[in-house]
């Protein structure tokens, strides 16, 4: 029987940016609307240096993406599986 050729390493740095409560939580405000590090501060009440840290794990594991406006960066995900992840979860009802 012939496997798909999963790319594990890939796959892996994505769950493990997911793995942090903030960063998921990131990831569901993000998904609503493209915000700049300001709204992801003040959406779930964290200081800029947190706030940064966390977008950079989510943008170097390629979860999010930064669009200039202006002086402003921007992130948007654009990742589907990610959404596909954050949706499944949405959804689930009360598993644990």
């Amino acid at each position: 029987m012939k496997m798909k050729k999963i790319d594990y390493e890939k796959y892996s740095a994505v769950f493990k940016a997911l793995s942090n409560p903030i960063r998921l939580q990131m990831v569901d405000v993000l998904l609503d609307d493209e915000c700049c590090v300001t709204d992801v501060m003040n959406a779930l009440n964290i200081s800029q240096p947190t706030s940064s840290q966390h977008l950079l794990i989510l943008k170097n594991s390629g979860i999010i993406y930064p669009e200039k406006h202006g002086t402003r960066t921007c992130y948007i995900v654009k990742n589907e599986f990610v959404k596909n992840i954050v949706s499944l979860l949405k959804s689930e009802k009360n598993v644990f």
